[in-house]
């Protein structure tokens, strides 16, 4: 009984091994996988045949013949599984559908008042329902994407300031409503995982990643892991950059959060105008992150010269932080996204010359500083890229 345990365990490895370097050589044929795997090339005939009665991987085409048949070249199907992704934030829900190549096949995206776990699953029921008439096909499982300190391996919420949320256990209500595996992530862990899988992150094995918009937040990716598993190693939003500053959500004072999210950057304007139409606008301004970010475009227009030295302000805030990540984490690639990057024209240079004239000298020198290119669609894509690899590979992106 031992033996065929086993023996079953040691296939079960050996199938996505294969599976695994199918899928990130995006192409590859039989000889090549058996070089790259140690496998016997009898072993991996038999396994690749297995992998596509299942349905998993399929034959793509034929490679470029050295002398002889040519070489049938195999690739994951991305149809096998699709993966539902959610991101949860300020008043808002993303649904996305994705299928295991990260193409992304719909998106959703509603506001709501209040957003509580039973309001999540009452609007996936509904999406899940939708996607399944119109694709027909499973879904792998469900990644979610949610601001705050998130406990990864046990899919809790710990807090999260943004929703008023603590020690909610989202993952395990799912799982209970639809029988399949939810995978939870902080959002900028999220973002950064979206940035490896689609991004050029994938290139360096250390990498740093700064959010800025309603919240600020962010993510380190060391020797290629993700280096938090509760949310918690990297709030670079709560940074200290002004002792005595604003009261932050979290409760201290002078984070970097608290002096630069839209919100601090919008009363700071208001303080600091004269115009007389830009404070009627900031009096009826709504606490919502897209009002925010039209107050500040409208002040861009009625007083340009007050932004700008708002944003002088800023640049030196955020630049402290980014000199910091630097001087302790030294990345190789360091990207900087998240709704502010609307106005990078008046920040973006000045923070990354700050940051390089003021780190530990040398640490600079070969760092690749980097805008986001994915968009929007790198808050829920991460935790989807997740989904894919714990349940196809069953690998350990995050450091458990």
């Amino acid at each position: 009984m031992a033996k065929k345990a086993t023996k079953e365990v040691m296939k079960d490895f050996n199938l996505k091994l294969l599976l695994k370097e199918i899928y990130y050589s995006k192409g590859i044929d039989r000889a090549s996988l058996s070089k790259k795997t140690k496998l016997s090339p009898a072993t991996v005939t038999n396994l690749v045949a297995e992998l596509k009665e299942q349905g998993k991987i399929k034959e793509v085409g034929n490679a470029v013949s050295t002398g002889g048949r040519k070489p049938i070249i195999l690739a994951i199907n991305p149809d096998y599984r699709y993966v539902i992704g959610i991101k949860i934030g300020y008043s808002y829900i993303n649904f996305m559908l994705s299928d295991l190549n990260g193409t992304v096949k719909s998106v959703e995206q509603k506001a709501y008042d209040q957003i509580t776990i039973s309001l999540i699953i009452d609007e996936l029921k509904l999406q899940w329902q939708l996607w399944k008439e119109e694709y027909g096909i499973e879904f792998l499982g469900i990644g979610v994407a949610v601001s705050g300190v998130v406990d990864s391996i046990n899919g809790t919420v710990i807090n999260s300031y943004l929703l008023k949320w603590k020690n909610v256990k989202l993952a395990e209500s799912l799982k209970m409503e639809f029988s399949v595996d939810v995978q939870i992530l902080n959002d900028v862990d999220s973002f950064a995982l979206a940035q490896m899988w689609k991004g050029k992150a994938y290139q360096y094995k250390n990498a740093a990643f700064l959010t800025l918009g309603v919240g600020i937040g962010g993510s380190i990716i060391l020797n290629g892991t993700l280096l938090s598993t509760y949310g918690t190693v990297t709030e670079f939003g709560h940074i200290t950059v002004r002792e005595d500053g604003i009261k932050c959500n979290c409760g201290s004072r002078g984070c970097l959060e608290a002096e630069a999210s839209f919100k601090a950057l919008s009363e700071k304007i208001n303080l600091a105008t004269t115009s007389t139409k830009l404070k009627t606008a900031f009096q009826t301004m709504n606490d919502a992150e897209s009002s925010e970010i039209d107050f500040i475009k409208r002040a861009l227009t009625e007083d340009k010269e007050t932004v700008l030295e708002i944003f002088r302000e800023y640049s030196r805030l955020v630049g402290i932080v980014l000199k910091d990540i630097i001087n302790i984490f030294r990345p190789d690639y360091f990207l900087i996204g998240g709704e502010a990057m609307a106005f990078s024209d008046y920040f973006y240079n000045d923070i990354v010359e700050f940051a390089k004239r003021n780190c530990f000298k040398g640490l600079s020198d070969n760092l690749l500083f980097d805008k986001d290119h994915i968009g929007e669609n790198a808050w829920t894509l991460g935790c989807i890229y997740k989904v894919i690899d714990r349940d196809m590979f069953n690998s350990n992106i995050i450091n458990d």
